[in-house]
């Protein structure tokens, strides 16, 4: 049997349940180690290893915040290609009987006019409060696989599989249910998403709007406090859920406010 066929038996009899299990673990799980291939001319061409911190933009694709001075950078910029190491950060005891992955694909910086960065700077900096201060020194930029080429699943023993990257994708698209909720919250409930900013997000905005649902969370944005802030869910949900993750979001934000 080719390597391919064994991929597709793979998925066939475990591609599912992996793929779930590998979005809900990129969903909350927040370190990864990112792997490159060095530059540096006395190692160059040997596997390099670094922690970083990650999030995942809309459609479930992994991205970071590094510095331009940093080695794993200069990684980057002469060979794309990359890897995510993530695994069971509550792992006791073997950690081979625990869950890891490994996403690989290829990375490419986001430019600084994108308009992708507020929401991408909302979704990282809920994970990483202190990361508006790492943009203000050392030129820090996102650099996201915009490409993700393949998922290796370790599960646990016996349950190890190859995913196509597509197995990091949102397993289901809101729609129209999205839309109403996003025009709902704005036409009736501008106080609650106010609360959520200032329970969740620790800044006053009675100004805020949601301007994007979908199964991980919801975004707002507050143009009199200049940002957006990023709400998850912590898990994916359905259209059905909608209304009751929203309140739940709201519950969170008056417990903690």
């Amino acid at each position: 049997m080719t390597d391919a066929n064994e991929a597709e038996l793979d998925v066939a009899q475990h591609g599912d349940s992996a793929a779930g299990d590998t979005r809900t673990w990129l969903l909350t799980t927040h370190a990864a180690t990112l792997c490159t291939t060095s530059v540096k001319p006395a190692v160059a061409g040997y596997a390099f290893g670094s922690v970083v911190p990650f999030a995942l933009d809309r459609a479930g694709r992994p991205f970071i915040l590094i510095a331009r001075i940093a080695a794993h950078t200069a990684n980057l910029r002469k060979d794309p290609r990359g890897s995510l190491f993530v695994s069971d950060p509550a792992a006791e005891g073997d950690p081979q009987a625990s869950w890891r992955i490994t996403v690989m694909g290829d990375w490419a910086r986001v430019p600084g006019d994108d308009p992708e960065w507020p929401e991408l700077s909302a979704r990282y900096a809920q994970r990483v409060p202190q990361a508006d201060g790492y943009r203000k020194t050392h030129s820090f930029a996102f650099w996201r696989m915009h490409t993700v080429k393949a998922v290796r699943f370790i599960g646990g023993f016996g349950r190890i599989v190859w995913l196509p990257g597509t197995a990091i994708n949102p397993g289901v698209d809101l729609g129209d249910a999205a839309t109403h909720a996003v025009d709902h919250l704005n036409d009736d409930h501008g106080h609650n998403l106010a609360e959520m900013c200032r329970g969740l997000g620790g800044f006053e905005a009675d100004d805020a709007r949601a301007v994007h649902l979908d199964t991980a969370g919801l975004l707002v944005e507050s143009k009199r406090a200049a940002r957006h802030a990023w709400f998850p869910f912590g898990r994916d949900i359905t259209a059905g859920e909608i209304r009751s993750a929203v309140i739940e979001l709201l519950h969170r934000a008056r417990a903690a406010g």
